[in-house]
């Protein structure tokens, strides 16, 4: 049995991770708005957004792994290695849709 199973799941525990992964969300979401604005200004946009999404990534998991709370997915991983793997990602996804 998994511990996920055995956990019990309580309204003050379900709030807790609610608010924390909105709070993640709107901290990766100005994160991206800030560092594409930023890149913008010396490289191609293609470039500033991947960039900007890999960037904005990794610091918002970092933040969430100082606050103890990263997604359970990604509790192993580097955030370093995730915001490389979705800035490569948007970079592919902007390639291929073109």
């Amino acid at each position: 049995m998994s511990t996920v199973a055995r956990h019990k799941w309580k309204p003050a525990l379900l709030f807790r991770k609610a608010i924390i992964f909105v709070l993640g969300s709107l901290l990766v979401g100005f994160l991206i708005i800030f560092f594409e604005k930023l890149l913008a200004q010396y490289l191609p946009r293609h470039f500033s957004v991947s960039l900007g999404v890999g960037f904005a990534v990794a610091i918002g998991l970092w933040a969430m792994k100082m606050v103890k709370h990263p997604p359970f997915i990604l509790k192993r991983i580097s955030p370093w290695i995730a915001g490389f793997c979705a800035g490569l990602g948007v970079h592919l996804a902007r390639t291929w849709l073109r």
